[in-house]
């Protein structure tokens, strides 16, 4: 089937955490591709159609809910399924509602065609400690870490602060979450004190808890082409003194400067590629990615691996589309395209 002919739908929104962001994604996609459909997915799980004109007069979307005014179709996906028989599902989702692998896995079961990584490598990565245990087996270098579970009551304080007393400086994560969400760079006790609290009181549960890496930060994306997979120039976060790349420093633009492509020794940016794609196949990825690293004195370590990361006018991966000298529209087509060959 030509991509003329082809019916695609962007599907977007969701109620994980990040769904401000998916909506920011799909305003950018939407403009740089015409898909046939535009589905918004409401945090209770029902779904409306909107069109281009609605969801790009959207103002402040990572700040502000999108509420189309049309009137919800479906009550859920799996109401939904039947009308995107024939179609082609781009997957502008982004945190637990589209990277855990559940969705993916419904679209598997009844063969219809979508972008980016498969159910069972989305939930891989979606879980921190499940990649960085398969990415070492491959041999990229990773920090060592221990899991902290809420579960565990007045042990976790006793089990972190031993790390931190240990280590001085650690990194405390959920296993599952994105856009930096329950993040803490611990330095002092008094951070130690908020981390344990929030590992407590958030709603992620399990909290990966890692050695602070120190070095540069970079991001690198992969794209899969029909000759295979290339990986594009990384990208560097520098923050600001007294700033941690969180929600606000990753989309508001506050405390953090991004730079793209980094400015690196060619020796340094063909290593961060490399491991790039070697995470990338190692995990099993499909379409595209984007690993976030730290470049240390001895090269790259690995964080972690995003299989549907931002799409926003600002994201890594457009900035790194552009400086590799592509545009989205051509990248949006490939990724149809793979869809479309998935289930061959």
């Amino acid at each position: 089937m030509s991509m003329t002919t082809q019916q695609s739908v962007l599907l977007f929104g969701g109620n994980s955490d990040e769904r401000l962001v998916s909506v920011a994604s799909s305003q950018n996609l939407s403009t740089q591709y015409t898909f046939s459909e535009l589905w918004y997915f409401h945090p209770n799980g029902s779904i409306t159609k909107t069109d281009l004109q609605e969801l790009s007069a959207h103002q402040r979307p990572f700040e502000t809910e999108f509420k189309p005014k049309g009137s919800p179709f479906a009550k859920s996906l799996k109401e939904a399924l039947p009308q995107l028989k024939g179609k082609a599902v781009f997957l502008g989702f982004h945190g637990t509602e589209g990277e855990d692998g559940q969705m993916q896995a419904m679209l598997e079961e009844v063969a219809i065609p979508f972008t980016g990584s498969g159910s069972i490598a989305s939930a891989l990565c979606f879980d921190k400690l499940q990649a960085k245990e398969i990415v070492a087996r491959a041999g990229i270098p990773t920090a060592s870490h221990i899991l902290v579970d809420a579960k565990q009551g007045e042990a976790v304080g006793k089990k972190l602060t031993e790390f931190f007393d240990k280590h001085s400086r650690i990194v405390v994560k959920p296993v599952a979450s994105g856009s930096s969400f329950g993040l803490f760079i611990v330095t002092n006790r008094e951070i130690l004190k908020k981390a344990i609290d929030g590992i407590k009181s958030l709603p992620y549960g399990k909290f990966l808890a890692e050695t602070f890496v120190e070095g540069r930060e970079l991001t690198v994306g992969v794209w899969d082409k029909l000759e295979g997979s290339t990986a594009l120039p990384a990208s560097e976060v520098v923050m600001n003194a007294g700033h941690s790349f969180d929600y606000e420093g990753k989309y508001l633009g506050r405390g953090s400067t991004e730079i793209t492509p980094a400015q690196l020794k060619p020796e340094e940016m063909k290593r961060a590629q490399e491991i790039a794609v070697k995470a990338h196949r190692a995990l099993s990825c499909y379409g595209y990615s984007r690993t976030d690293m730290i470049l240390t004195s001895n090269g790259p370590v690995y964080l972690e691996t995003n299989t549907l990361p931002g799409m926003t006018k600002a994201s890594f991966y457009p900035q790194q589309l552009q400086a590799a000298g592509s545009e989205m529209r051509p990248f949006i087509e490939s990724q149809i395209e793979l869809a479309l060959r998935r289930y061959r």
